[in-house]
């Protein structure tokens, strides 16, 4: 596989096919999750998508996930991927990243590629972030007095993104999730883009999906938005905030 340049502290395992990267210190441990049964496993209705919580040996709680494909593509390979750079080496970059500058995202603890043919799998392990709920049940939530300050700790979440140079193109209701205290942390960076401090257009689009996803999953959710919840979540040089 390709040399890959490892945040401060990680290490792989590398047999040629399948690879783990990991701190070093959790590299055995994590090398053994990921290549048994227990990576594969349904999620049986405990994470997003192809996310499954899982109590390691030493009772801590962490989130696996492997990378499943959505769209019309999921009818033909549900969970092999084509493009380099892999999706899970990516994300785990970007997100330590993010993490080391202070930025509100869970510690990532593996990733791992297992090449098959000119494909290739993929998962990611991060700590769990408990309690916390998505963003949007938060919001139906919060009393109306904490709301604005929810919306507000959410901006400046994802504005510490942009002043880094760390856009997301697919912030949602749900990847933003918010803890009991009304601290968020923002998820899924695999398709994150890396370019330079808070180029405007670039942040203006990640605000705006936000704000769509919300809007769209407001009414099941029993969540009514105003004007100005939503006027909150823009870039900070746009709000006048």
């Amino acid at each position: 596989m390709v040399p890959t340049r490892f945040p401060a502290g990680f290490a792989d395992i590398d047999d040629g096919r399948f690879r783990v990267i990991a701190p070093r210190l959790l590299l055995e441990e994590m090398a053994a999750l990921l290549s048994g049964a227990e990576r594969d496993r349904p999620a049986e209705g405990l994470g997003r998508g192809g996310t499954r919580r899982i109590v390691l040996a030493g009772g801590n709680a962490v989130y696996c996930r492997k990378y499943l494909r959505g769209g019309f593509a999921r009818y033909f390979t549900r969970d092999l991927f084509l493009l380099r750079p892999e999706r899970p080496i990516h994300e785990l970059i970007v997100t330590e990243t993010a993490r080391a500058a202070g930025c509100p995202v869970p510690a990532v603890l593996a990733c791992a590629v297992e090449d098959v043919g000119p494909l290739y799998r993929g998962w990611l392990v991060t700590e769990a972030i408990e309690p916390a709920r998505p963003l949007i049940d938060a919001l139906g939530a919060a009393a109306a007095a904490d709301r604005a300050r929810l919306l507000d700790a959410v901006r400046e979440a994802v504005d510490s993104l942009h002043r880094i140079g760390i856009y997301h193109v697919d912030l949602t209701g749900h990847n933003v999730i918010v803890r009991d205290d009304l601290r968020p942390a923002i998820l899924d960076f695999d398709r994150a883009r890396l370019a330079g401090p808070t180029i405007p257009a670039r942040a203006v689009r990640s605000f705006a999906r936000l704000r769509r996803s919300l809007v769209k999953l407001a009414p099941a959710s029993g969540v009514e938005l105003s004007p100005e919840d939503l006027r909150r979540l823009a870039p900070a040089h746009t709000s006048g905030r």
